[in-house]
């Protein structure tokens, strides 16, 4: 009599289980998906020197020594679901004055966009410029570097020439604030060096160098920093007058 009645009551129970499951899926909530966006700040200022450290909270950061640290011609990358994000920068370590800093405002991002935010320009007279990205794809059989020049020497036109792995002309007639296109540049072992030079446009002088080892010395380790990469050269100082200038080439990589 008991063995009856159990499978009869189990019987009930399970089918009564297998009727609920149609509501039971119904009512699951899944939550919604979140596409970060990339924001990579560059420090492009024009002394050579201010150190630039980030903060993105609406308030005061309550430890500044934990924040980003940003040298000149380097940069911080940062991911975020924000998408009207606040960013606030200090200049040089100086929270003496937190309500007076280099440089307060907000961005403007996009799910799942990738951005670029050049902070440029003198000390007194910070500016700032944001890229959304279209970077270029990498394939694997392509041992190429994607190299591109922005130009951020006050008032002057510049020309960008490769001296190797091939000598001739990357960019001419690049003006203040432009930004180049991606230029294809050969990355496999038989590139020892990468060599550019940066000329004034006007007077044909050179303002400055640029140098990154691609085989490192006595090895056949490719550098991976500019393997496969997307990475932007920041031409960055001041010019007074001819023969009178102070101008930095630094990259910075997009990964």
């Amino acid at each position: 009599m008991f063995q009856f009645s159990y499978k009869i009551y189990l019987k009930a129970g399970l089918l009564a289980g297998v009727m609920l499951l149609p509501g039971i899926a119904c009512k699951k909530e899944l939550p919604a998906e979140i596409f970060p966006a990339s924001l990579t700040i560059v420090n492009g200022i024009n002394d050579n020197s201010s150190i630039l450290t980030a903060y993105f909270g609406e308030t005061q950061p309550q430890i500044y020594g934990r924040l980003a640290y940003i040298g000149n011609g380097s940069y911080f990358s940062y991911a975020t679901d924000q998408m009207d994000l606040p960013v606030t920068l200090f200049k040089n370590y100086d929270t003496l004055q937190p309500d007076k800093p280099f440089l307060k405002t907000r961005l403007a991002l996009e799910q799942g966009g990738i951005f670029t935010q050049f902070v440029y320009g003198s000390p007194t007279q910070v500016k700032q410029k944001l890229v959304k990205e279209q970077l270029p794809s990498r394939s694997l059989n392509d041992s190429v570097v994607n190299l591109r020049i922005i130009n951020l020497i006050d008032n002057r036109t510049i020309d960008v020439v490769s001296l190797e792995p091939a000598a001739g002309p990357m960019v001419a007639d690049l003006a203040y604030e432009q930004l180049s296109d991606f230029i294809k540049i050969p990355a496999n072992m038989a590139v020892k060096n990468f060599r550019f030079e940066v000329r004034d446009h006007a007077t044909g002088a050179t303002l400055t160098n640029l140098s990154e080892i691609n085989v490192y010395p006595g090895t056949t380790t490719l550098n991976t920093q500019w393997l496969f990469k997307a990475r932007t050269m920041v031409v960055t100082g001041t010019w007074s007058s001819e023969g009178s200038f102070s101008v930095q080439a630094k990259s910075i990589g997009h990964f």
